[in-house]
């Protein structure tokens, strides 16, 4: 697994190679506390949809030195609805919708160092209107150091036009995890996890998963906040059910964080401070299902 962070708001993550992942959660009703604009206050809903897919273009390596070149391609998609709004003060969308296709290129460098090249390209949408604001361009570069199979860390550049206008952030990957019984994940930004091995078939898992990603919308306000950037830190038990090609996951937890930020577009509207917007905490259920295609 392959994860890159720039900044606070951009990261890629590779779903395992080969694999087709169905993931659905579910939160009951939460009270939406709403800065921007007037809106007394109200309870949403929130269900969503995730589904991806990664697939190795090509894998070569020199049987002389060793060195590695591959290419990988991630597919993936995410559907949420949050319940219609109550008037046209409400700034909350109904539904989001967010696709993306990513391409990541691996290369040897050095006898510990790698170099990753990663663009991706997505559609970030509330499904009203669709124009060239709706399309998210990312790409980075970054230099990564294996110290051993489990542990490695990097660094590098990474641009994207999360708000309509060029921004250039320094990227971070940092990766730790141990094997046996009892397993430890550190996948920075994405995942730290606690997971137990009951027997071959299942594990139990406690994990705590960041999320960050960028719409752009369509409202009233003026002047105009189109760009809606979504966060949540849920923290949940899960237990996963494994099989030779299937593995079924079941779970819950408690959201602590699900905050909602509205931004103008432009360079100069980047980095100015703007009204939260949150959902307060409350508990969720989720269960998914990986299915392993065969490897050529």
């Amino acid at each position: 697994m392959l994860v890159i962070l720039s900044g606070a708001s951009v990261f890629a993550q590779l779903t395992p190679v080969n694999t087709i992942d169905l993931n659905t959660t579910y939160v009951p009703g939460s009270k939406y506390l709403q800065k921007d604009g007037t809106l007394e206050n109200t309870e949403k809903t929130q269900k969503r949809i995730d589904l991806g897919y990664s697939f190795m273009i090509s894998n070569k390596v020199d049987t002389l030195t060793r060195k590695i070149n591959s290419w990988t391609a991630m597919v993936d998609g995410s559907y949420t609805q949050m319940g219609k709004p109550l008037n046209e003060n409400d700034l909350m969308p109904h539904r989001l919708f967010s696709t993306q296709f990513a391409v990541v290129n691996y290369r040897t460098i050095g006898n510990k160092w790698g170099m990753v090249k990663l663009i991706q390209l997505g559609l970030n949408t509330d499904l009203k209107k669709f124009d060239i604001h709706d399309l998210f361009v990312s790409g980075g570069l970054i230099f990564i150091k294996t110290q051993s199979a489990k542990f490695s860390y990097g660094f590098g550049v990474f641009v994207a036009n999360a708000t309509n206008a060029p921004l250039i952030l320094p990227a971070v990957i940092f990766q730790l995890r141990t094997d046996g019984k009892f397993k430890f994940k550190i996948d920075l930004p994405t995942e730290v996890s606690a997971a137990y091995e009951m027997n071959k078939k299942m594990e139990v898992k406690l994990a705590l998963r960041y999320r960050n990603i960028s719409y752009d919308v369509q409202n009233k306000m003026n002047p105009k906040k189109r760009y809606l950037n979504y966060m949540e830190l849920p923290l949940g038990l899960e237990g996963k059910w494994k099989s030779k090609r299937f593995d079924f996951t079941l779970g819950g937890g408690y959201l602590f964080l699900r905050d909602f930020q509205l931004k103008e577009g432009g360079f100069k509207n980047m980095f100015k401070s703007v009204p939260t917007n949150t959902l307060k905490g409350n508990v969720y259920i989720n269960a998914g299902i990986s299915y392993r295609l065969k490897s050529k």
